[in-house]
């Protein structure tokens, strides 16, 4: 399946008429907008002419009635006060065919009413128009379509839901589960209008006894999945209050206040070390450092200096050599003069290379200045040169800390602030305390129906071997037991079949998004209940509660796309701020894998501030189309623009 156009007239903030057309072969669409711009009416409206009164978005709207819902899409600034959603798609299965599907109302009547009108390649299709709930429910159950057309926000809440009830739903509904339940649900209607009539024995009664008991219990256990998926999803909203508060209360300068003292602490702290520091430098500059100064100088005293001391040398050597020649010449009974011309030459030698003395330093004088030149002055340098950068660094402290120190702080406003912040503090205290009383309570009830069903199993196997078919009712209700028990059977082994397939897949996909690939390396789910649970690699549980919640929403998110990968039709997918929650690298693994593979078609509606032009640049190889949604606070209304975030305010 893949959307090829949809029509808006009047629709939400689309006055007029307004058009977005997919005509891409890559696999992402991509609209832009910023918030209140129509994102979120863009994905109520393919719901509406999809499902109808059966959307998942008007049952989770404020809308009391469907007609309300119809009516509250009325763009109130039109002329007139019609309005009307088209859809077309195609479903390729070999063969190419195109669909539309039109819904249009208007505010005149008192009961509002809609109109269907559905076309198939390009002819209107009376059966298709009678008959459409049931025909786009064998394409997208719409148990399904939830998590196929999804806000990111709403996979948030997911995140944290313990008892998994939607995705149990959508699995049970991808398997094709809940027509079995259908099929259950009739016979055991069938079942209590025989019950009614008494005509059945005391055994069969207490069997029946027995399942209304069983169904009193499973209805009371789903009151309360439904009261702890309500109250999870206070907590999250609950929790993302608080989180506001605290954000202004820190802009407000709230850090500054509650960390005063111990801003004064450090900076004192600071103080006292850049006194130290400016100490150190004071002892260094009483001492060599100045020399760094006339280093070059110094350097030219440490060669002159070297060259005198070596030339005073020569000379006391020249002063040795006429007494060790004399002593030479006692002893010695060959030709003399050799030896004098050479004495002569050395003495001339001497006295033309003589250096001139002008420092005459002494022996330890000369060692001091090489000392000073070769080793001191250099880590002199290097000394003052850390103090000086430690100095500078502990004054832009300082100076960071007396900015701080001196903001303009409304300590009523900030109080005011703290009040609130302690009070949605409590709130989610006592959220926390009700879901823990909730999940208590559903612990409770899950072991009492465990208990009940298993006995009204054994019963009801007894009841079949014992029963006798004696006339029709009979008949009736053995067969009808069977038959309940075979769909019991069925239903479990066909989830042992499908589980292991779905829970390796759902593994695969987190293996791909995730980070930290080591924490995660299995998913499994219970073939009976469909709960799940993630596996170290040494096959430790690992709690959900350890996670992060943006990598909680990974793992919703790999469920999801497993549920995409394994269910028969090609289905489009639509996400609604798609990064919520999700930190840079989380969302680049997202953009780079998830989004181009998510289905055969992804419609993603962001904001400037989730898909920035980084990320933008990623992901355009894969985009086939992209709009932009334009808001004019004259007309208050949206146009569609061609290109991301072209011109957007």
């Amino acid at each position: 399946m893949r959307i090829k156009k949809l029509q808006l007239h009047n629709f939400g903030v689309y006055a007029g008429d307004n058009e977005f057309i997919f005509e891409g072969h890559k696999s992402i669409v991509l609209i832009g907008g910023m918030n209140g711009r129509g994102k979120t009416t863009f994905l109520e409206a393919v719901l509406l002419a999809l499902y109808g009164s059966r959307s998942f978005a008007y049952s989770e709207s404020d809308q009391k009635t469907y007609s309300g819902y119809l009516r509250s899409f009325i763009n109130r600034g039109s002329d007139d006060q019609t309005c009307s959603v088209k859809l077309e798609f195609e479903i390729n299965n070999g063969v190419c065919e195109n669909y539309i599907i039109k819904r249009a109302w208007d505010a005149d009547c008192k009961r509002t009413k809609e109109q269907i009108s559905v076309y198939k390649d390009g002819e209107y299709n009376e059966f298709l128009t009678c008959n459409w709930s049931l025909f786009i429910e064998n394409i997208l159950p719409s148990a399904l379509a939830s998590f196929f057309f999804f806000d990111g926000e709403k996979i948030a809440e997911l995140a944290v839901d313990s008892t998994n009830v939607q995705i149990k739903d959508s699995i049970r509904s991808m398997l094709g589960i809940s027509v079995l339940d259908m099929l259950s649900n009739d016979i055991i209607r069938n079942l209590k209008k025989i019950n009614r009539k008494g005509t059945q024995d005391q055994t069969s009664k207490e069997v029946q006894q027995l399942r209304d008991e069983k169904e009193i219990m499973e209805k009371e256990l789903a009151e309360i999945d439904a009261a702890l998926e309500k109250a999870n999803r206070k907590l999250v909203r609950d929790n993302d209050s608080l989180e506001a508060l605290h954000q202004l209360y820190t802009a407000k300068g709230g850090d500054v206040v509650s960390k005063r003292q111990e801003i004064l602490q450090k900076r004192s702290t600071l103080v006292a070390e850049h006194s130290r520091t400016k100490d150190a430098l004071y002892v260094l500059v009483a001492e060599e450092l100045p020399l760094l100064l006339v280093r070059d100088f110094v350097s030219e005293i440490k060669l002159q200096a070297t060259d005198e001391h070596a030339s005073a040398i020569m000379q006391e050597s020249v002063q040795q050599l006429d007494s060790i020649f004399l002593d030479f010449a006692s002893r010695y009974t060959g030709d003399k003069e050799a030896g004098k011309d050479f004495i002569k030459f050395v003495k001339k030698y001497t006295e033309d290379n003589q250096t001139d003395t002008v420092y005459g330093l002494s022996d330890q004088a000369l060692f001091q200045v090489n000392n000073l030149v070769e080793g001191i002055l250099e880590s002199t340098f290097k000394e003052a040169n850390n103090l000086l950068k430690k100095k500078a660094g502990i004054e832009k402290q300082i100076s960071e800390m007396d900015s701080y120190l001196t903001l303009d702080i409304n300590d009523q406003e900030l109080q005011d602030i703290y009040e609130k912040i302690k009070k949605a503090e409590q709130v989610l205290i006592d959220d926390q305390v009700k879901i823990a009383e909730l999940e208590q309570k559903r612990g409770v009830a899950n072991a009492k129906l465990i208990a009940k069903v298993s006995e009204f199993n054994k019963r009801v196997e007894a009841f079949l071997a014992t029963v006798e078919v004696r006339d029709s009712t009979d008949r009736i209700t053995r067969y009808s037991n069977i038959a309940l028990n075979v769909i019991r059977r069925y239903q479990i082994e066909l989830q042992k079949r499908k589980i292991v397939l779905l829970a390796s897949t759902i593994t695969d996909c987190y293996l791909k998004l995730a980070n930290k690939k080591t924490l995660i390396q299995k998913i499994e789910m219970n073939s009976e209940t469909l709960d799940w649970k993630c596996l170290s690699g040494n096959g430790d549980e690992i709690p959900r509660d350890s996670l992060s919640a943006g990598e909680k929403q990974l793992l919703v998110i790999s469920i999801l796309w497993a549920l995409t990968i394994c269910a028969k039709q090609k289905l489009p997918v639509i996400i609604d701020t798609p990064l919520s929650r999700m930190d840079s690298m989380h969302r680049t693994a997202l953009i780079t894998t998830y989004f181009p593979n998510a289905g055969e078609q992804t419609i993603i509606l962001s904001t400037d501030s989730e898909i920035d032009e980084g990320y933008y640049q990623l992901m355009k190889k894969n985009i086939g189309d992209e709009y932009t949604l334009n808001y004019d606070e004259v007309s208050q209304s949206t146009s569609i623009k061609k290109g991301y975030l072209i011109g957007a305010e």
